[in-house]
């Protein structure tokens, strides 16, 4: 769970309050070893995990294999395996985003390289398991000064290239310079102007007034960047995530949105504008383009269908969700399915490479310290394995990344997607095949009700995990034979 405390620095803190899963204490499975070599005591089980990849032009059918186990050269076991590949071909770009956030945390040393130099090798990790990152790195140089905007594009422009073209990620975030606030903070420092007369945190500022010298500078220099990728024909990709958790119950931050989404939008009323809200608020409709809605009820299907016919977007933001003690990885392989079922372009989660502690040998997070509101600073401890899906080689010796089970499983729900993405396209384009198709969509919707117990609770939203499996197979088998008909797809 989120265990928080207030004690001093010194103190040592304890988890205090129940659990926040549905696992419990022990050791639990999660980063894949890239070994070959292993010691197997007597009574001991082991779990070996491989991983298939076919071409587009690997020939469907059935593949046999073995799994040959040798103790000093000699064979003492050999596990059979079969592997079919289906007579179709997944697109190479998703169609639904998977994005996670990329920052290493307070356990950078555990990567054993700088930033700079990991986060290509974490790029390549991602487009290979069809994960998107949060957002082109490194961002164009943009400065403000005089009045006048002094803009450098040149590095960015290979970087969006290569994420674009090479890798086909579907979305970007705008660079981090123009996100604007988090929680019940005022906005920051932008362009070496403050939003409010005064000094921080402006108690006394008029929320819905923005100093002209802010809205100027901040308006200058979107204006540049848009101008920018709009001429390079990527004014599609990029959303401008203005805000985390924004909390509207606190006294100005509902006036404060407003005030920011307009000042966006006088730019360009086409800027697609996020936050990760959690829920609907209403006052915000027509500020907020995409809302960050949570999946397991925050907001309810009738009102989703709702957001959507009035023009919003959807996204489903899902912090605190993708942790190692459940005994199931159900949300990580889920996600994609609410996503299809209720409407929703990409899901989000905050980090995939976040670490306090070297994660091989503590399975839980260290205390940080934090700030939600102006004024009021604690120490939080997040679920254990929250922000991290992939996992430094340098702890065990290994010159790479590596991946985990939760990992994986993120992958596999957004394979599982494009099965219901092609499923329902030819159910479209073929009177014939829509009843067939429907049967498969609709055991496929019934795997994510809402509400829901939500991502930490595993068992409880997936009480038959062989029931994903049973889905993806009768899709895939239900696509092939209508293919084998002759039904086209687009």
């Amino acid at each position: 769970s989120y265990y928080q405390s207030t004690s001093p620095p010194w103190r040592r803190k304890f988890p205090r309050g129940g659990a926040g899963s549905d696992g419990w204490s022990g050791r639990w499975p999660d980063p894949l070893l890239p070994r070959r070599i292993f010691d197997l005591k007597p009574l001991e089980t082991r779990s070996i995990w491989i991983t298939f990849e076919t071409k587009h032009d690997t020939a469907p059918g059935d593949y046999e294999g073995r799994v040959v186990l040798l103790s000093e050269g000699k064979e003492i076991a050999a596990l059979p395996f079969v592997v079919h590949v289906w007579d179709f071909t997944l697109p190479d770009r998703s169609h639904v985003g998977a994005i996670y956030d990329v920052r290493l945390g307070p356990g950078t040393r555990w990567w054993g390289k700088p930033f700079s130099e990991i986060y290509p090798e974490i790029l390549s990790f991602m487009a290979e398991r069809r994960l998107c990152p949060d957002t082109v790195r490194p961002a164009p140089r943009i400065s403000y000064a005089g009045g006048k905007v002094t803009a450098d594009f040149s590095a960015f422009d290979r970087a969006a290239g290569n994420y674009f073209d090479r890798y086909g990620f579907r979305f970007s975030y705008t660079p981090w310079q123009f996100y604007l606030f988090g929680w019940a903070h005022p906005p920051g420092v932008k362009f070496g102007e403050r939003p409010y007369p005064g000094e921080p945190p402006y108690k006394e500022a008029d929320r819905t007034a923005l100093r002209p010298e802010f809205k100027k500078a901040y308006q200058s220099c979107l204006r540049t960047f848009w101008r920018h990728i709009t001429e390079k024909g990527w004014k599609d990709k990029f959303i401008l995530y203005v805000s985390d958790e924004p909390h509207y119950w606190y006294k100005g931050i509902a006036e404060q949105m407003k005030a920011l989404c307009g000042m966006i939008h006088e730019v360009d009323p086409s800027i697609p504008v996020y936050s990760s809200t959690w829920r609907y608020f209403p006052p915000w409709k027509g500020y907020l383009n995409i809302w960050g809605i949570g999946h397991y009820g925050c907001v309810s299907p009738d009102r989703m269908r709702s957001i959507r016919r009035s023009g919003g977007r959807i996204w489903f933001t899902t912090d605190g969700q993708m942790c190692i003690d459940t005994p199931y990885c159900a949300v990580e392989r889920l996600l994609p399915y609410y996503c299809f079922v209720y409407g929703a372009e990409a899901y989000e989660f905050w980090g995939i490479a976040w670490l306090t502690h070297n994660p091989y040998k503590y399975g839980y997070h260290a205390y940080i310290h934090q700030s939600s509101e102006p004024g009021k600073y604690y120490w939080i401890r997040y679920p254990n394995g929250d922000g991290f899906l992939i996992y430094p080689g340098k702890p065990i010796g290994y010159d790479g990344l590596v991946s985990s089970i939760r990992l994986e499983q993120a992958r596999e729900g957004v394979e599982d997607y494009e099965y219901l993405y092609l499923l329902r396209d030819l159910a479209r384009k073929s009177e014939a095949a829509r009843g067939e198709a429907r049967k498969v969509l609709e055991r496929a919707a019934a795997l994510v009700p809402v509400p829901n117990a939500g991502g930490r609770h595993s068992t409880q939203i997936l009480p038959d995990p062989d029931s994903v499996l049973q889905v993806k197979r009768l899709a895939g088998e239900t696509v092939e034979r209508l293919l084998k008909k002759g039904v086209a797809r687009r």
